[in-house]
């Protein structure tokens, strides 16, 4: 029984020696997905042409709402001394301004969000090329991103991929 006892406790010895020099051996680094978002060029770069590719059509909703604040605002102190045939005028000029402007709305934010998603979509092979090869360049064997609850400075590479992608 102690000869067992022995030889349970030597292999649990060795497991325990086995795992930690196979963790030792073990090189992981973490990238923060959102940070590297914020900061690299690519990304500054393409928002920056999809604002100025919308930016005309930005401005004529901004004008679009600001002259329906003024239909509105006339519509309010003009109510209670025009006819009501007028003022059934009113709502239905107001309505229907309102209307058009929602869809035109609409549809500005799903062009919008489309041409965003499109432009961040082809960014990710970049972005995920730079941290395999500086993954593959320091032989790392695990690089994490998105639902680690903690990493050290020490296992951080984003400003290394940062500084990849501002060199290309």
């Amino acid at each position: 029984m102690t000869n067992r006892i022995m030889q349970l406790l030597l292999l649990a010895l060795l497991l325990a020696v086995g795992i930690g020099q196979a963790q030792a051996e073990t090189k992981v680094g973490a990238v923060n997905m959102a940070r590297l978002m914020e900061a690299a060029p690519q990304v500054k770069a393409a928002s920056e042409k999809i604002k100025a590719k919308f930016a005309e059509r930005e401005k004529q909703l901004v004008e679009e709402q600001a002259e329906i604040k003024k239909m509105q605002e006339k519509y309010r102190r003009d109510r209670d001394v025009v006819s009501a045939a007028e003022r059934e005028k009113m709502e239905t000029a107001l309505r229907e301004k309102v209307r058009e402007f929602k869809r035109k709305s609409d549809a500005f934010a799903a062009d919008f969000s489309e041409a965003r998603n499109k432009a961040l979509g082809s960014l990710q092979s970049d972005i995920y090329k730079a941290i395999a090869a500086i993954a593959e360049a320091e032989h790392y064997d695990l690089i994490v991103s998105e639902s680690v609850l903690y990493v050290s400075k020490r296992i951080d590479i984003t400003d290394k991929v940062i500084a990849r992608l501002q060199g290309k």
